[in-house]
């Protein structure tokens, strides 16, 4: 397809159930070749946009479109020959074994190799001699893993990917996505994990309360980051440097507890306590970027 069309494309969509508006007003465009984190709380309307993106759910006003085309219900099968998905706790067929469904897959999608069956098997390691029912969360999630890459689809819809898998299968997962990337290939990937997401995204899509509240690049959030610090002193007066953040005092049996969060030269800081008038403690460390992006999101919440 061209590179100046719009793999996704949500405009001003909205999705109404009765008179709750799960998804309002969103606009978001996804460019061929971007990995794309979508972030935010249970119920921000993350789920729900991705059922309208694979024609699942129909949007009750806007419009979505795949590859240039707008999705409805009706016509939604024709994309998904394009597209990978994979979501977290994802209904699959019970009764086959897990060879058997993605035998299935492999009749239906004709660009399956099987140098590129065998590396993903290699990778993920599923059980496949057993049914699906019988087998655990984290086998069912290398199940749909696997079935998503088949193909080489051109964008990969990810929707909590890495629910119930274990760290090593995480970073198999991320490594994926990193040569996905590389070949110029599409993801959009929804997640808690706000570290997955920072590790492999370009973008990151902030979902509050169904409207998209941030849309930042992951250069950007990681400068978001700085230093936490703590220091208890015997000295009330005393004041954080010039710069600090997140601000939070109290004084308890005549010592001062003060925290903040400083992003500004390292140095100025080491001069700062050095300076502090009788010190008793104090711990720097790194800002977490969970922190930071909780920030932000308190932020948007409040507005």
């Amino acid at each position: 397809m061209s590179r100046n069309i719009p793999v996704i494309e949500l405009i001003n969509v909205t999705k109404r159930f009765g008179q709750f508006a799960a998804v309002s007003d969103v606009e978001l465009t996804v460019t061929p070749g971007e990995v794309v984190g979508f972030v935010g709380a249970n119920g921000a309307g993350k789920t729900t946009t991705i059922g309208m993106l694979l024609g699942f759910l129909r949007p009750s006003d806007g419009k979505v479109r795949l590859f240039g085309k707008e999705i409805q219900p009706a016509n939604a099968h024709g994309s998904h020959r394009r597209v990978g998905y994979a979501a977290g706790d994802m209904e699959l067929p019970a009764q086959l074994t897990g060879a058997q469904y993605l035998r299935l897959l492999r009749s239906s999608r004709p660009g399956v190799t099987q140098a590129q069956y065998d590396d993903l098997i290699r990778r993920f390691s599923p059980q496949l001699d057993k049914k699906i029912h019988s087998l655990s969360r984290g086998n069912k999630q290398k199940i749909a893993l696997v079935a998503a890459f088949l193909g080489d689809p051109e964008v990969v819809i990810l929707d909590e990917p890495t629910s119930g898998l274990d760290p090593v299968m995480q970073d198999t997962f991320l490594d994926l996505i990193r040569e996905y990337k590389q070949r110029g290939n599409t993801v959009f990937m929804s997640s808690h994990y706000l570290q997955e997401v920072m590790e492999v995204c370009d973008r990151v899509v902030l979902m509050s309360k169904g409207k998209v509240v941030e849309d930042i690049q992951t250069s950007q959030l990681q400068a978001m980051g700085g230093k936490q610090v703590r220091i208890t002193s015997g000295y009330r007066p005393t004041k954080p440097p010039k710069g600090a953040t997140e601000v939070e005092s109290e004084f308890v049996d005549d010592v001062l507890h003060l925290r903040f969060v400083f992003k500004g030269d390292v140095g100025e800081l080491q001069r700062w306590v050095a300076a502090v008038k009788q010190l008793r403690d104090v711990e720097i460390s790194e800002y977490n970027l969970e922190e930071a992006f909780k920030s932000l999101y308190q932020t948007e919440e409040a507005g």
